[in-house]
C-alpha cells in the first residue's frame, strides 16, 4: 500500500526527472529558433491557464461566500418594489 509520503516522494522526484529530461533532451537538443519559439508558447499557455484560474478561484469565492461585484443588495431590490 502507498503511502501518502511515498506520494510525495515520487511527486517530487517525478519532478525532478522531468525538468532534467526537458532540459537536456528537448531544450538542447533542438535549434534555437525552435527553443525560443517552445519557450514563448510554454509562457503564452501558462498566461492563459493562471488567468482562467484565477477567475475560477474567483467565482467559487464568490459563490461560496455571496460577496463579490455580482452579489445581490437584496435591500436596496425589496424597498424599490
Amino acid at each position: 500500500m502507498v503511502t501518502v509520503v511515498d506520494l510525495i516522494v515520487q511527486l517530487v522526484v517525478s519532478v525532478v526527472d522531468l525538468v532534467r529530461i526537458f532540459l537536456l533532451e528537448v531544450l538542447l537538443g533542438v535549434g534555437p529558433l525552435t527553443a525560443v519559439s517552445f519557450l514563448v508558447g510554454a509562457g503564452l499557455t501558462t498566461a492563459a491557464v493562471g488567468a482562467f484560474g484565477y477567475l475560477v478561484v474567483g467565482a467559487a469565492r464568490d459563490q461560496l461566500t455571496g460577496s463579490g461585484a455580482s452579489a445581490r443588495d437584496s435591500g436596496s431590490e425589496e424597498t424599490a418594489r
